[in-house]
């Protein structure tokens, strides 16, 4: 460290340049110090993990990333002892079979991960490393995905395990908006016969391993967005209901209202004003209840406009839908509704799984963002944003400075994830994000769903449903 000390002193008389890569060879230097000089025998007893190379060949550096210099290989099917992880590269620090430490990426396309048997028992666990298999960290232990690439298109399933990569990617069917049921097994759906507003549609359910499709509820107009009870006995969906489906030519004496446009004026042989002009369509939306195992309904009250309903998962007789100013309660039992938010950018209420908070997609000026507030209406917060260095960036490359759109968030089965998604790449992916904003991140690697591409319209649909 001596020796060090004086490089630094003697670096700071020389150009800028010098110094600059002079620091940098220090730092590798501490680096490969710190990688000698590691304790890893105890880190080696605890863990009792083994990884696996599934990639054809795999270099091993001497930190977590690769800026870190490459200093050894291993090839498919090697296997190393694990004696440490760093959460925030989501990179492990394995043991080679000579005795030396480095660090592999926990890639899915490159490496997996199993516990090692042993006679002695499991020893206690690293507190900084992951569980092995699913991981613990994006609250998918055991979960699936659903997700439909647009509104009518594929639907497909998947595990979102990230120690893998996410694994078991499979195709189901075509629809709106996939909803699986409380114990996972199902996913209800809705198909138009034409992808026009005021068309007939029905309301599907298909079992999560492909098999079993079948339509629970027929003839109905503009089926969207089911949402199930917590008891998995029943469905409410909205459904276009009543109001104007097309375009509407019309004349009056009176001045148009603010929607129309088309607008010309002339007299009419009394000499009085008269305005033509076009309305556009202005569909209706209500409610219904459907019983998943009978297949009787009833229509619900609410606004003229009740659109993405959301089950309290604590109460069977309460739902939350998104009204004409704002996010509504409805008791089921007595037919009655009143105001949980005022704020009409609120869109897409989804409860958390313990039905403490909702998440909504909220149209922040010209795009989508995701707030979280309480189950009550209050303690709000907005989790998404785009930073200013980016708005910056885009500015100074040229372009139109624009926030991207974060949308149709999805709560984890244990309420600690938000899956969501967005086009901060460029196009439509698949994120998962804490349930405080934090640790943004894409939820699979780019390869898991290649040429599989997703489009959010900002209609109220329910991309994704995760349980």
């Amino acid at each position: 460290m001596r020796s060090l000390t004086l490089i630094i002193y003697a670096a700071r008389r020389l150009w800028p340049a010098v110094l600059a890569a002079l620091l940098l060879a220090a730092h590798a230097i501490l680096i490969g110090h710190a990688s000698r000089t590691a304790p890893r025998a105890a880190a080696q007893e605890e863990s009792r993990r083994i990884l696996t190379i599934v990639a054809p060949a795999l270099n091993v550096r001497r930190g977590p990333g690769v800026t870190y210099p490459a200093f050894d290989m291993l090839l498919q099917g090697a296997q190393v002892r694990v004696v440490g992880y760093d959460a925030a590269s989501a990179w492990w620090q394995v043991q080679l079979p000579g005795g030396a430490t480095g660090w592999v990426s926990g890639g899915a396309a490159y490496v997996s991960v199993s516990s090692e048997a042993s006679e002695s028992g499991p020893g206690p666990v690293d507190q900084n490393m992951p569980a092995a298999g699913p991981d613990s960290q994006n609250g998918a232990l055991g979960s699936t995905l659903v997700f439909q690439t647009a509104g009518g298109g594929p639907i497909y399933a998947i595990d979102p395990d990230t120690l893998t990569g996410g694994g078991n990617l499979r195709y189901l069917t075509t629809g709106f908006d996939p909803a699986l049921s409380p114990d996972g097994q199902w996913v209800a759906f809705t198909r138009w016969e034409t992808s026009q507003d005021g068309a007939l549609g029905s309301v599907w359910l298909i079992h999560i391993d492909g098999s079993q499709e079948q339509a629970l509820h027929t003839n109905v107009f503009n089926p969207r967005t089911p949402t199930w009870s917590a008891d998995g006995t029943k469905l409410v969906i909205r459904m276009q209901y009543g109001g104007q489906i097309g375009e509407l030519d019309k004349c009056s004496s009176r001045r148009p209202p603010r929607k129309a446009y088309d607008i010309s004026v002339s007299r009419d042989a009394e000499g009085e004003l008269k305005f033509c002009f076009t309305l556009p369509p202005d569909p209706h939306w209500r409610l219904r209840r459907i019983d998943v195992t009978g297949g009787a309904h009833e229509d619900l009250p609410g606004d003229t406009y009740s659109l993405t309903p959301a089950w309290d998962p604590n109460d069977s007789e309460h739902i939350v839908y998104d009204g004409d100013f704002g996010l509504v309660n409805l008791d089921l039992g007595e037919g009655r509704t009143w105001d949980l938010t005022e704020d009409f950018n609120d869109h897409g209420p989804v409860f958390s799984p313990d039905g403490s908070q909702i998440a909504v997609t909220y149209r922040q000026d010209d795009h989508w963002e995701v707030h979280v507030l309480n189950a009550d209406g209050s303690g709000r917060r907005r989790l998404t944003q785009t930073s200013y260095q980016t708005l910056v960036e885009q500015q100074l490359a040229g372009e139109t400075p624009h926030s991207f759109i974060n949308a149709a968030p999805a709560w984890s089965p244990d309420g600690s994830q938000l899956a969501f998604v967005t086009n901060r790449t460029g196009q439509f992916e698949i994120w998962v994000m804490n349930a405080d904003g934090s640790n943004q991140r894409p939820m699979f690697p780019p390869e898991i769903l290649a040429g599989i591409p997703l489009q959010y319209s900002g209609v109220e649909e329910r991309m994704l449903s995760w349980r």
